[in-house]
């Protein structure tokens, strides 16, 4: 009676977010806007699809729940996530419908309307029920939940005990691509736990047969897969992969169940994104425009040193970047770096959403020599591999090809997947027939790496965040007309009018002085003798002793 169903409590997190999509879809198709209606109608059909017994739906709820609270408290602080991520759910927010019409776009127009938005479509109705845009980053949390369950659904099939289980769990979801994105409006993060709650998804129904995990691959794949250019290719290569694999192992009747869901998932992959690659095609572009095609704009040689990308193969930059400092391409040191070493450039870029080079964290690359030195002291106890390791082993197949599709996987956030493949291999030790010992120092290393995330993640935002209430407090109470040049961001005049501070639109020159600046360093508003605050304690004690923007 008061089991706790994981598998239900996933189900109505993606699911409501998959009906979200489809409904927002269909009405863009009919040519009506997105509406505030859209997001509680999800949440509603949701729950009367998958009835939960009491404590199942009351953890559900919590789950929505906290994700609202903390992703309204928090300011995304990142540069594209206030610019072209933001302005598209504004803009779908504000009527725009991108199948038929062009947007009025105020920032990166050629982003905003030819990148895939399954994330930004779902957020604009998140943002149209609330009347509050941060809101919309609840999806970043609610999928951080869900691929933590769902993981740890999955492992129980595995000979490993209900500690080893939420361990693991733990390490599988806490990405750091996931960490250090998840308070802002990127989708790489967001894309990675998708990708682990379609693989789970699809593990347990080959396991079980059970009809709830079609559901879920199919809700998986279709907003999964329509997230970014990069989603799409990652998950069909998965997903044709893991189909040869069951082949390959005569897993036949699962072979056929999964043919008709998956056309489902293709069909509405086309339905979902329609906007931007059938509408660029008739607008005679590429269908991955503006990564590709006449026009198209090279975002990768504009963050790498000359000649990196062209003159290195896809292993030698992916080998740089498990291998190297965290942190931007240093052109004048390009060059490895001692394992479990630490340097204050490292560890100042930890919160940073687009970490550039060695984004998986610090101690990635030591964990790395440590595990295979692991697998090579125990390679006596490793020679008659059980049943579970065998498919361990293989499953990295799939996930390895899909990260050498991408051209350039030295920026991580490309590549987020690659971080399941040592942590399978560490499954693979867990579960051996023999005991391996001391695999707590493995785990203990990759603890404290997501560890130095969290904690990077969590002091920066607070402090951003406090800054930014002070500030937008300060513009209120002091009753004044802002003068305020938004730059490349727009959303910041959003942030504005949801606080009720009006606001006039100026240019303000670089070397001006007497100036406040919003978060990031872009917007920036004449310092026009503005009513002080008494800063509060958290932002007071941050900005003193532990951190400080300018």
């Amino acid at each position: 009676m008061n089991k706790i169903y994981l598998e239900k409590i996933v189900f109505i997190v993606i699911f409501h977010l998959f009906i979200c999509l489809l409904i927002s879809q269909l009405g863009l198709f009919l040519n009506f806007t997105v509406t505030r209606f859209y997001y509680p109608l999800s949440v509603i059909i949701s729950f009367l699809i998958c009835r939960v017994n009491f404590i199942s739906g009351a953890i559900t709820a919590l789950i929505l729940l906290f994700g609202f609270l903390i992703s309204g408290y928090f300011f995304d602080l990142s540069a594209d996530g206030q610019s072209y991520h933001q302005e598209s759910i504004i803009q779908l927010k504000n009527g725009w419908n991108p199948i038929y019409g062009e947007s009025h776009s105020r920032t990166m127009k050629v982003w905003t309307e030819h990148y895939p938005k399954g994330a930004e479509i779902i957020q604009s109705c998140i943002y149209s029920f609330f009347s509050k845009i941060e809101t919309g980053k609840a999806i970043n949390i609610f999928l951080f939940i869900s691929s933590l369950l769902i993981t740890k659904k999955a492992l129980e099939s595995f000979s490993i005990d209900l500690k080893q289980q939420w361990i693991f769990a733990i390490l599988i979801a806490s990405n750091p691509v996931v960490i250090s994105q998840i308070l802002t409006f990127y989708v790489d993060g967001l894309s990675y736990s998708f990708i682990i709650c379609f693989l789970s998804s699809l593990f347990l129904f080959i396991k079980t047969k059970e009809r709830i995990y079609i559901a879920l691959i199919i809700s998986t794949l279709t907003i999964g897969g329509s997230l970014k250019f990069t989603s799409m290719p990652t998950l069909a290569v998965l997903t044709v992969c893991i189909l040869v694999i069951l082949l390959f192992l005569k897993k036949i009747s699962s072979l056929k169940t999964l043919i008709l869901p998956l056309l489902c998932a293709s069909f509405l992959l086309i339905f979902c994104n329609y906007n931007p690659y059938i509408t660029n095609l008739k607008e005679g572009k590429h269908v991955f425009y503006p990564l590709k095609g006449e026009g198209s704009i090279d975002i990768l040689e504009r963050f790498a040193p000359e000649g990196f990308v062209r003159n290195n193969n896809r292993i030698e930059k992916l080998a740089f970047t498990l291998f190297t400092k965290t942190g931007s391409f240093d052109k004048d040191n390009m060059t490895y770096k001692i394992p479990f070493s630490i340097s204050q450039k490292e560890l100042n870029r930890l919160a940073d959403a687009d970490i550039g080079v060695g984004g998986f964290g610090i101690f990635y690359s030591g964990f790395l020599i440590v595990l295979l030195l692991f697998f090579i002291v125990n390679n006596k106890r490793l020679k008659n591999l059980n049943h579970q390791q065998k498919i361990l082993f293989i499953s990295i197949l799939p996930i390895l090809a899909s990260v050498l599709i991408i051209s350039d996987p030295w920026w991580v956030r490309y590549i987020p997947q690659f971080y399941l493949i040592p942590l399978i291999l560490l499954l693979i030790l867990e579960v051996n027939n023999t005991k391996i010992k001391n695999l707590f120092i493995l785990k203990g290393i990759l603890f404290v790496n997501i560890l130095f995330f969290f904690s990077s993640v969590a002091v920066l935002n607070i402090y951003g965040t406090e800054k930014t209430y002070y500030i937008l407090d300060m513009l209120k109470d002091s009753e004044k007309t802002v003068k305020i040049d938004a730059r490349y961001f727009p959303s910041n005049l959003d942030r504005l009018e949801e606080h009720g501070i009006p606001y006039k639109q100026i240019k303000i020159a670089d070397d001006y002085k007497p100036i406040i600046r919003f978060q990031p360093k872009g917007s920036i508003i004449i310092d026009d003798n503005f009513k002080k605050q008494d800063r509060n304690f958290v932002y007071d004690f941050l900005n003193r002793f532990f951190y400080k923007i300018d």
